[in-house]
């Protein structure tokens, strides 16, 4: 009888990475960097949500408690909906993949950013119908932010190392709980120690916040997903399909990429 013929499956473009060489590279610094700034007001400010209701707005502790739970559905909503459009955007409208997970990253940086800047006069003029709006498309951003990026790692980096790039990735979101509450939460007690108003001790803050957002939509620019600029040695990025920038390696680099394709190739299945 004839053998059935085998079909060779089409080899993956994304080229096999030590998970050393992933977590140093690049792009994986600066998605790191990215996605810091993405969570950073949703872990601070947000636990914060029902004081802020109580205390600027003067709202009943049950009408915070509403808030604060219909928030949760706009965070679940978040992370269903902006993983699900970035696949959308891959499957109809062929964007490739890891372009299209950044493409949702800048929608939702860039609606942080907008966001966040307006907040400070919504809270001076105690409009508490457009606060509750504006919090909810922050929230909805930060989950769709969360949500996102095991797909984006997956994309740019393959199947194998996953797991820990991932995990890696998820300590951005601990820090900024940790050292950017207590930051938050000591600047707020001086500030209001000193006589600042709630208010004005908020907004201090929040615009610290604001910095670091507009910070990370810059660094996002920065993370390549062209597969040649990416696995060509030292840093190149291109627009448009012209090279923009161009960093030539440092000669060690050069030999240490030299060396370690093989050694790579050899550990590493291939990558989907």
């Amino acid at each position: 009888a004839d053998k059935p013929e085998t079909v060779a499956a089409p080899k993956s473009p994304i080229q096999p990475l030590t998970l050393k060489q992933a977590v140093f590279s690049p792009d994986y610094i600066f998605m790191y960097l990215m996605f810091f700034a993405n969570q950073l007001f949703g872990v601070i400010v947000l636990s914060r949500l029902s004081s802020m209701c109580t205390d600027i707005f003067a709202k009943s502790a049950n009408t915070a408690s509403d808030i604060v739970s219909v928030n949760s559905v706009f965070n679940c909503c978040g992370r269903l909906a902006f993983s699900a459009i970035s696949d959308f955007l891959v499957r109809y409208f062929k964007m490739e993949k890891t372009y299209a997970r950044k493409v949702l990253y800048y929608f939702t940086l860039g609606a942080q950013i907008i966001v966040i800047g307006s907040l400070p006069t919504v809270i001076r003029h105690e409009s508490f119908t457009f606060f509750v709006i504006e919090i909810f498309v922050l929230t909805c951003s930060y989950g769709g932010g969360l949500g996102t990026i095991p797909a984006l790692v997956t994309d740019m980096f393959g199947a194998y190392n996953v797991g820990p790039l991932h995990g890696i990735i998820l300590t951005s979101l601990a820090f900024g709980a940790v050292v950017g509450g207590i930051t938050f939460n000591n600047t707020y007690n001086g500030k209001v120690a000193d006589g600042m108003s709630v208010g004005e001790a908020y907004i201090d803050n929040i615009q610290v916040i604001f910095v670091i957002v507009c910070i990370g939509f810059v660094v996002l620019f920065l993370v390549r997903t062209n597969i040649e600029d990416r696995f060509e040695p030292g840093y190149h990025y291109s627009l448009c399909g012209k090279r923009v920038i161009s960093i030539p390696p440092k000669e060690k680099d050069v030999k240490q990429q030299e060396a370690e394709p093989e050694t790579a190739g050899q550990k590493l299945p291939e990558t989907a």
